[in-house]
């Protein structure tokens, strides 16, 4: 999607097949990527299905492609459906050093600060992929920072609250790209947001079009109170956002479907538009990690698939799967 002059390219999300948020900016000043990465997990009492790794496969391919036509690649922060470890993985995420250094290797690379508001497994994370780009790329930490290039702006935000203000999953950060009058904002993991000082800078910032990570409505955990707090936010940036993108964490279960419909109804009366990152980028929805148990019923894997998915998990992690 084109917004002025600022071109707006999703490349992974749960809409479209995987665990992601990616999506590609570009304005005549820059290229850049944002979370370049995509995953797969276990869902209980199920392993991903053979089609699950397929689109998986097929995101990564994109994910490179953009990365070679980036010259700035951003992270919002450290968990593995937004950046992937040098760490050979074949059972949930397709990592390897290789990978990494293919898609991050000669980059300037705008990253969550690994120092402070950050809980300690991303900053493990943050520590060991500095140091597999350490002397291979420019890092810069850009908490809270703008950067002038050109007549394009990018401004990050201080850390948010990844979820509900006293999360333990850490902190998040969101990126303002701004060109001609035009502002496209992207806010990962934000869960709705369930935080009113988030929802309060998201309005702040008065966006055209905004990408928001919707909220983890099938975790038995969340809460019917941080639900309220999503939905709330949700239904107003929908009256006040002309394109409003809600995908990743919402969409691991098809009670979305229901659960978004007064947040459409909302943006209809403002005479404005709730979409998928799919939608967005003007491809078919396929809803697989939603649709997983449905998967394995209507399309058995072969015998090939079924001994691989039985082996060790340190055998799955070193072999790709047979799909």
């Amino acid at each position: 999607m084109k917004l002025g002059a600022i071109e707006i390219t999703p490349l992974a999300s749960e809409s479209m097949g995987v665990r992601s948020l990616c999506t590609h900016v570009k304005t005549p000043d820059i290229s850049l990527l944002l979370d370049p990465s995509a995953a797969l997990a276990f869902r209980p009492p199920y392993d991903p299905h053979p089609e699950e790794y397929r689109a998986l496969e097929e995101a990564l391919g994109r994910i490179r492609e953009f990365a070679e036509l980036s010259n700035f690649i951003s992270l919002s922060h450290y968990h593995y459906d937004h950046v992937r470890s040098g760490l050979l993985n074949w059972h949930y995420n397709f990592s390897s050093r290789d990978d990494l250094l293919g898609i991050f290797g000669r980059k300037r690379i705008f990253a969550k600060d690994s120092r402070e508001k950050i809980n300690p497994s991303q900053r493990r994370r943050a520590f060991f992929f500095e140091k597999d780009l350490r002397g291979l790329s420019d890092i810069e930490w850009v908490d809270g920072r703008t950067f002038s290039l050109g007549d394009t702006n990018i401004t990050f935000s201080h850390p948010v609250p990844h979820g509900p203000e006293d999360s333990r999953l850490g902190f998040v950060l969101i990126t303002l790209v701004e060109h001609d009058g035009r502002k496209f904002v992207f806010a990962p993991d934000v869960q709705g947001p369930i935080s009113r000082r988030t929802l309060s800078y998201l309005l702040r910032v008065e966006a055209d079009l905004m990408v928001v990570g919707g909220p983890p409505i099938y975790l038995k955990k969340f809460s019917e109170k941080e639900s309220q707090a999503a939905l709330y936010s949700l239904t107003t940036l929908a009256t006040s956002t002309k394109q409003l993108v809600v995908d990743h964490h919402f969409m691991r279960s098809n009670h979305w479907v229901d659960w978004i419909i007064p947040i459409k109804n909302a943006a209809e009366r403002s005479d404005n538009n709730v979409m998928t990152m799919a939608e967005l980028g003007g491809t078919k929805p396929q809803f697989l990690e939603a649709n997983r148990e449905t998967l394995y019923k209507q399309k058995p894997p072969d015998d090939d698939f079924l001994a691989w998915l039985s082996a060790t998990d340190e055998f799955k992690r070193d072999n790709k799967p047979p799909f």
